[in-house]
């Protein structure tokens, strides 16, 4: 005696053995088990060494009378000191404009910080 069984029971029977199928967990190697705890992506110290160092740049310009030594990081001048080579003169430094500030926040760009000696 052969069984018939109506077509949409056999969509469902289809459907429910595909769906416990998919929600089993697959079989484990037991070596990827034991590395399971470890993170998938390892960082390694050359990926963490690919972004770059800022570029510092040191300038002096001279002449017969004043040395000014200018600092720059990225491009940007972030020091500026002017020393006197006329005895009696002292040195002094130009803070430059901050380039994460906006112009008119900027109280201290262009202003001269002066050191005597002290």
């Amino acid at each position: 005696m052969k069984l018939r069984l109506p077509p949409s029971a056999l969509l469902f029977a289809l459907a429910t053995a595909s769906a416990v199928a998919f929600a089993q967990a697959p079989a484990v190697p037991a070596a990827a088990s034991a590395s399971a705890s470890e993170p998938m992506v390892q960082e390694t110290p050359e990926a963490e060494a690919k972004v770059p160092e800022p570029k510092i740049e040191h300038l002096v310009t001279e002449d017969s009378q004043v040395r000014i030594e200018e600092t720059r990081v990225r491009g940007v001048p972030t020091k500026i000191v002017v020393k006197s080579k006329i005895r009696g003169m002292g040195s002094y430094g130009i803070q430059p404009r901050d380039p994460g500030r906006y112009p008119q926040d900027d109280y201290s760009a262009g202003l001269p910080s002066l050191n005597f000696g002290f």
